[in-house]
């Protein structure tokens, strides 16, 4: 394993940069922080400045989402608030916002609407809103009780958590922590043993299917993060390895060569249905369905994998048209408004998925702050079906848009 490899891993193990953030960016259009201002302000931090993670618990009072990560930044510090910032010069993190403009919608007038539907299907779940979290690992680094909280928000929301391979919590405790419906991330071992025990596993807590994150194999630290000596909290583990949790394995010890027979794997050890998070280009998708792919997640981890590729919802159109309705698509990577999730589900998508969101809603407020960010997107989601004259979600499609 090389040595940069070796390294991000050891830096998820201690808590330090498993974000699967899947989806998220700062909004550039919004926002005045960009990764160079914040890195051009930092100096070297020690392990003993790093601070101390959120205990808030709390409803939160919602304008915007975007202005809960400038509270977010009030309560942690820099060091634990730079692990979710984007890779490179953040050209990615940022068109991942941007190109949401790109797809303006067409309103229609006289559409005899008045109550609005938000329920969906995913893989048989009932939703309440068209919305899911992100696999997000090292939780703890926000909050003092790591994923817990952000597992039961979602839980009260009626939605799905996606329990990430790299959280702090062992999986158990998660899927006790939410009364919602729930899915296991999971991030490949070269032991393949390893990963059979962690799908089963899952599947004996109570997960419905394994997500496979195909687009995490390399560094994924923000520059701002770098700048400030990569430090971490050495109380956090991989919780589903930590032997205090009844875990065993390397976690450091991940699989590179994924391959598409690695799905055919995951599914027939686990039994249960398998998502593959992070294909993009239509060939990868199209050979992901051939191995029996249950589901296809449009995603660039919010940026903070590799920069310099197209936005998330610049990829949906091709992606949803090469599934042809075989399977649900899920959108991530920008999503910070009730219109963001309009224009992804008039392109195709069966939901969207938030990260970062979530996670400003967790230090925030903890599990009622994550409650609230749903409450938020489902009110800003509702006024724009009702303003272009739509009543369910199910009905939106590319004719709700100006321009595909």
């Amino acid at each position: 394993m090389g040595t940069s490899r070796r390294n991000l891993i050891q830096t998820f193990a201690a808590g330090g940069a498993a974000l699967a953030a899947a989806s998220e960016t700062t909004s550039a259009v919004a926002h005045t922080h960009t990764e160079a201002d914040v890195t051009a302000s930092l100096t070297l931090m020690s392990p003993s400045d790093f601070g101390e993670p959120s205990s808030q618990e709390r409803e939160l009072k919602v304008v915007s989402i975007e202005r809960l990560e400038d509270e977010a930044r009030k309560i942690l510090s820099p060091g634990r608030f730079a692990i979710m910032g984007p890779c490179g010069d953040g050209w990615t993190y940022r068109e991942n916002r941007r190109a949401f403009y790109d797809f303006p919608i067409l309103p229609r007038r006289l559409q005899d609407v008045e109550d609005i539907d938000l329920r969906t299907t995913l893989l048989g779940h009932a939703l309440p809103i068209p919305v899911i979290t992100c696999p997000t690992g090292a939780q703890g680094n926000f909050h003092i009780n790591g994923e817990l909280p952000n597992a039961a928000g979602t839980g009260m929301a009626g939605s799905l958590f996606v329990a990430s391979g790299a959280s702090n919590q062992p999986m158990e405790a998660i899927a006790k922590a939410t009364t919602g419906p729930k899915w296991f991330q999971i991030y490949m071992n070269r032991d393949m043993e390893i990963n059979r025990w962690l799908v089963q596993r899952a599947k004996a807590a109570g997960f419905s299917a394994v997500v496979l994150t195909a687009d995490a194999l390399g560094p994924g630290q923000s520059d701002a993060y770098i700048a400030l000596g990569r430090p971490h909290d050495p109380a956090l583990t991989a919780g589903n390895h930590d032997p205090k949790f009844g875990g065993h394995g390397n976690f450091h010890d991940q699989k590179r060569d994924l391959s598409f027979s690695d799905i055919t794997f995951l599914r027939e050890a686990s039994g249960l249905p398998v998502l593959v998070k992070g294909v993009v280009q239509p060939d990868d998708i199209r050979q992901s369905l051939a191995e029996g792919a249950a589901g296809i997640w449009v995603s660039n981890h919010g940026g903070r994998q590799m920069d310099g590729g197209p936005a998330s919802i610049s990829l949906l159109r091709a992606a949803v048209d090469e599934v042809g309705g075989r399977v649900p698509v899920i959108l991530d990577s920008g999503v910070r408004r009730g219109i963001d999730i309009f224009k992804a589900l008039s392109l195709g998508a069966t939901a969207v998925g938030i990260g970062r969101p979530a996670l400003w809603g967790l230090i925030d407020g903890g599990s009622l702050g994550v409650k609230s960010v749903y409450a938020q997107l489902a009110f800003e989601l509702k006024s724009t079906m009702l303003l272009s004259g739509v009543a369910k979600v199910t009905d939106l499609n590319r004719a709700n848009l100006a321009r595909v």
